[in-house]
């Protein structure tokens, strides 16, 4: 047997493993079965479920033998939970036990079967770091009058951040993997942008007076039409095809208009910040052609809107002026924004009685709201960033904004190596541009408490993960080819855990 062969022979350990893992599988596909004949039993309007139940249950065994199809699809299912309805829907528990299903077959795979590093670099230490204790938060909780669905509710989308370590896997290990997770974040916010379209068009035609039309907005997942903007703007700048040019400028132009109709001044700011920064960092050819862009952006979505409002045009222009216009204003004479700093400094109180441990997750804090005139507690911080140090003390902020500078950091060589049209440079160029608007509007908006910003925030610094890896791997490449082996005497290679 040669020395590959033994290599590649599983272990008893491994087999081991194997073993047991498919007695617990069917363990619980039988312990599952009878659960299912109870339930009907007890129940008989349950029966009619049924098979539903099994026709799903052979779909994800069928998506789970597919592994960068069942990424994508748990990804893009995303959408079922993207509304803001009151109380827990059906979709949301159904997508719930899916996505945690695929995570925590993910993560034991990879972690007690295939025997591969998943958390090789400084970024995915912190960010497992900061899932595990975020996880071990709750006796904190407890101790400070927290409840536990309170906990479990934002445990839940700070969960999504594991997303991180299969989107990488994806774009490292498949060839389609980053053009597969950049068309998730582009279904994702088509999928976003129909509905907030049909809901505001619905909500002109309903308006029975003129400031219900000239306040009208759809005010929806704003950060899931502002990233996929930015990949479709960073798409079409580096595109060379007319037809992708032309496919890529659409796309961008829709997603602006999305994004101007929810009518948040925060994430304008924010689009023109990342905006700024997108600019500085391409070549001196797309900087024109980004110029251009703006123009004609401008233009169609005019014509558009002349055409698909009509009358109405005069009064939703009237509004968005109004509220373009107060942004210089805001921070002084709008109560809502104001009112959010009242209880910024109210949480900074707190802070300051345990600036280490922090408080844990649902924990309600109280204030004077300025809207309501009266004193408020609740567990939701506006700020992003002092809403991580009031719940997990100061090693919230460290850990998350650790990760998060770290995969900017190493989008930024990704993008410097790829000049041109490479796809890999151009995503992490995107997600320089969305990551740097998120800081801004994380002031206001707290993107470390809805799910919205948490699954996007995955699936980008996952893709700068992969890319990065690619990176690594086509340097070691170029020096093997170049020079020989880069571990041989007199060269020390290339570090891949800083």
């Amino acid at each position: 047997m040669s020395a590959a062969e033994l290599i590649a022979r599983p272990g008893p350990s491994d087999q081991w493993l194997r073993h047991w893992g498919s007695a617990l599988l069917v363990a619980v596909f039988g312990i599952g079965m009878m659960l299912l004949a109870f339930i009907t039993w007890k129940v008989d309007w349950v029966l009619p479920f049924i098979p539903v139940i099994l026709i799903g249950g052979i779909g994800m065994w069928w998506l789970f033998q597919r592994p960068l199809l069942n990424l994508a699809v748990v990804l893009s299912s995303f959408v079922l939970i993207s509304d803001f309805e009151e109380g827990i829907q059906i979709t949301e528990v159904f997508y719930g036990l899916y996505y945690m299903s695929f995570l925590g077959y993910w993560f034991f795979k990879r972690l007690f079967l295939d025997h591969n590093p998943v958390f090789e670099r400084a970024e995915e230490k912190a960010l497992w770091v900061f899932l595990i204790l975020v996880t071990l938060s709750i006796p904190l909780t407890l101790l400070f009058g927290g409840t536990f669905k309170l906990w479990l509710g934002e445990w839940l989308s700070l969960s999504l951040l594991a997303f991180y370590f299969p989107v990488k896997e994806a774009v490292i290990k498949y060839d389609k993997g980053l053009k597969v997770m950049i068309g998730v974040i582009l279904f994702v916010g088509l999928y976003v942008l129909a509905r907030n379209g049909m809901e505001y068009m619905l909500a002109i035609t309903d308006a029975v007076q003129a400031w219900e039309i000239a306040k009208g907005r759809a005010v929806t997942n704003e950060g899931l039409l502002m990233v996929p903007a930015f990949f479709s703007l960073a798409m079409y700048l580096f595109s060379v095809e007319w037809k992708q040019k032309t496919a890529f400028l659409g796309l961008f132009i829709a997603f602006f208009a999305g994004l101007i109709l929810t009518q948040s001044r925060g994430y304008w700011v924010a689009f023109v910040l990342g905006a700024a920064i997108l600019f500085l960092l391409i070549p001196r050819q797309q900087k024109g052609r980004l110029l251009v862009t703006g123009v004609v952006t401008f233009a169609v979505v005019f014509s558009v809107a002349v055409l698909a409002l009509g009358d109405v045009l005069i009064l939703v222009l009237g509004g968005m002026l109004d509220r373009l216009l107060s942004i210089g204003t805001a921070t002084t004479k709008d109560i809502s924004l104001v009112n959010r700093f009242l209880e910024t400094g109210a949480v900074w109180e707190h802070i300051k009685t345990n600036p280490i441990l922090g408080h844990g997750m649902g924990v309600s804090y109280r204030f004077y709201d300025l809207t309501y005139e009266f004193s408020d507690s609740k567990p939701f911080i506006h700020n992003g960033y002092f809403a991580l140090w009031y719940k997990f003390g100061i090693w919230g902020p460290a850990l998350i904004l650790s990760f998060l500078g770290i995969c900017i950091r190493r989008a930024v060589v990704v993008v410097r190596r790829n000049q041109g049209n490479h796809i890999a440079g151009t995503a992490c160029l995107a997600v320089i541009a969305c990551l740097a608007a998120f800081s801004l509007s994380a002031n206001t908006s707290n993107p470390f408490y809805i799910n919205d910003p948490m699954f996007i925030f995955s699936v980008m610094t996952g893709i700068v993960g992969g890319c990065y890896s690619l990176h690594l791997k086509s340097e070691m490449n170029r020096l093997v080819a170049t020079e020989g082996s880069p571990f041989a005497e007199g060269n020390s290679g290339i570090r891949t855990d800083l």
